[in-house]
C-alpha cells in the first residue's frame, strides 16, 4: 500500500464513499477468501509495505504521503459500517488503487502512484482484515498483535575512523535505527545501509551543508561524505514524506 498521494480532504472523502458503494454492494457479506485472516501477519505486511505511506496509529506508522488511515475511516466507523465492508474497500485499494496523476500541492511537483497488487494473495486479505480491524477504532493492540508494529529509533551512533553508520530500521519502518548521532568534526563519510524493500536515503544539512545519498532498498548502502565543523547537523531521509513522518534525527559534531 506505498503511496505517495497527497493526504488532501478529496481523497479521504473518495475512500469515504468507496466505503459508502461498498456498503451498498457487500451488504453484511464477508469478503471473499481462502480461508480465515491472519491478523498478525497483516500487521506485519501493513508496517513493511504500507506504513512507509500510511498513519495508521495502532500499528504504530506514520506516513504522511498517502490517506491518513485513522482520518480516513473515522465518519464510517461512527457511521456503523461493518468489518466485511472495510474489508472489501481496502482490499479493492490494493487491487486496485486510484492511477490518475495526482500532484503536490506544496510543490506542485508530480507523486509517484501506489503500485497495484503491492500485497498480493492471502497477503492482500490479511492486510485488508487488519486494517478493517484497526482504523479509526483508538486503543493499542493486544495479544501478538501487540509484538508487531512499526519501530521507533533509540540510542546513540557514534563516528569511528571518520565513518558514521545510521541503518535504515531493517522492518521499512519510517525510522532509522539510531536517533542521533556524533562525530568528530572533520572529514566524515556516513552510511545508511537499507535491508528493507522500502525505499530510503541518508541525507544532512545544517551549517552551510546540504548533502544527498542516493535512494536505496534491497540491501543497498546510501552515502554521503562531507567535511563538519563543530555544530549540530540534521540527518534525515529525504524521500517525499519519510522525514514528515519522523524519518529524521540529530548530528552533534564535536
Amino acid at each position: 500500500m506505498t503511496s505517495a498521494e497527497g493526504n488532501t480532504p478529496w481523497r479521504r472523502a473518495r475512500l469515504v464513499a468507496g466505503l459508502a458503494a461498498a456498503g451498498l454492494a457487500l451488504g453484511g457479506c464477508s469478503m471473499a477468501g481462502d480461508g480465515e485472516s491472519n491478523l498478525v501477519n497483516g500487521k506485519e505486511q501493513f508496517v513493511q509495505k504500507c506504513g512507509a505511506c500510511h498513519a495508521l496509529d495502532r500499528a504504530g506508522t506514520t506516513g504522511v504521503s498517502g490517506p491518513d488511515l485513522d482520518e480516513a475511516f473515522a465518519r464510517a466507523r461512527t457511521d456503523g459500517f461493518g468489518q466485511s465492508t472495510f474489508e472489501g474497500v481496502v482490499y479493492g485499494q490494493i487491487r486496485q488503487p486510484n492511477l490518475d496523476t495526482q500532484i503536490d500541492p506544496k510543490t506542485g511537483t508530480e507523486l509517484a502512484l501506489m503500485p497495484p497488487d503491492l500485497v498480493k494473495g492471502q497477503d492482500a486479505r490479511d492486510v485488508a482484515a487488519y486494517v478493517a480491524m484497526a482504523a479509526a477504532r483508538g486503543g493499542e493492540d493486544t495479544g501478538q498483535l501487540a509484538d508487531v508494529g512499526a519501530t521507533e529509533a533509540e540510542g546513540t551512533a557514534k563516528a569511528e575512523g571518520g565513518r558514521l553508520e545510521i541503518p535504515a530500521d531493517p522492518s521499512g519502518s519510517l525510522a532509522y535505527v539510531f536517533a542521533a548521532a556524533t562525530a568528530p568534526a572533520g572529514d566524515l563519510e556516513i552510511t545508511s545501509p537499507n535491508e528493507s524493500s522500502v525505499p530510503h536515503n541518508i541525507a544532512i544539512e545544517g551549517d552551510g551543508v546540504d548533502e544527498i545519498g542516493p535512494v536505496v532498498q534491497d540491501g543497498g548502502s546510501s552515502d554521503v561524505k562531507a567535511k563538519l565543523a563543530a555544530g549540530t547537523y540534521a540527518f534525515y531521509c529525504s524521500v517525499p514524506g519519510h522525514r514528515e513522518g519522523g524519518m529524521e534525527g540529530e548530528l552533534t559534531v564535536e
